[in-house]
């Protein structure tokens, strides 16, 4: 029980900094680096890298260790198109469900991310956004999608962290979002998948723009 609470120790600091971009994609992780800092034996470090490994966060390289992934043009493909359709589900049960309770957590995180994209803090920004997605999730009240999602939101976190540091992206972020909650609240399921699909589209464009100029 022990070892298995210090593996968990382990795995939610790495997953949390990669999350947080503490860990940058092409982070090499280094066994020695975690002992030290966590106070941990070797052991829970290689479980929690393992288990990074089989989410896809992490990969090994022969005779240097472990990094980071970096999210190539082809990930973030894969992964924007699978987000669509999940995200476009999610949007979809939320306006067949009629909650005005969700319309108003939805609006409480929209009014937050406005106070972040006015102070320019993207970290938090990129938290609020991640918490915005996940909560259609969650209110859908599908579990699956909201397991998948869940698995899927750190990839998701590292490609949005560098899409929002274009400083034309967040308000541009902020007014979709509200257009979002504006096709729900519309209670019309087809035009809610629609506006988040489209959204997602946007955020994928913007996200390999800001990979090419990285790459170049």
């Amino acid at each position: 029980m022990e070892k298995d609470m210090k593996t968990d120790k382990v795995f939610q600091y790495i997953y949390d900094g990669i999350k947080t971009a503490e860990f940058p994609p092409g982070k090499m992780l280094t066994e020695r680096g975690i002992v030290k800092k966590l106070g941990v034996s070797r052991t829970p470090v290689r479980e929690a890298l393992r288990r990074l490994e089989k989410y896809g966060l992490v990969e090994s390289e022969p005779h240097k260790g472990v990094k980071v992934i970096s999210m190539t043009k082809d990930r973030i493909k894969h992964l924007y198109q699978v987000r669509e359709v999940l995200e476009g589900l999610g949007a979809r049960l939320l306006a067949e469900n009629r909650d005005e309770e969700a319309i108003s957590v939805l609006n409480n995180l929209l009014a937050d991310a406005e106070e972040a994209v006015k102070v320019g803090d993207i970290d938090t920004l990129s938290t609020i956004n991640s918490n915005f997605h996940m909560e259609i999730a969650r209110i859908s009240g599908n579990s699956y999608l909201i397991n998948v999602l869940t698995t899927l939101q750190s990839h998701i976190q590292l490609v949005m962290v560098t899409s929002l540091s274009n400083k034309n992206r967040p308000p541009q972020n902020l007014k979709e979002h509200r257009m979002i909650v504006d096709a729900i609240e519309s209670w019309d399921p087809e035009l809610a998948e629609a506006v988040i699909k489209s959204h997602v589209r946007k955020s994928y464009n913007k996200a390999l723009q800001k990979l090419k100029i990285n790459e170049d």
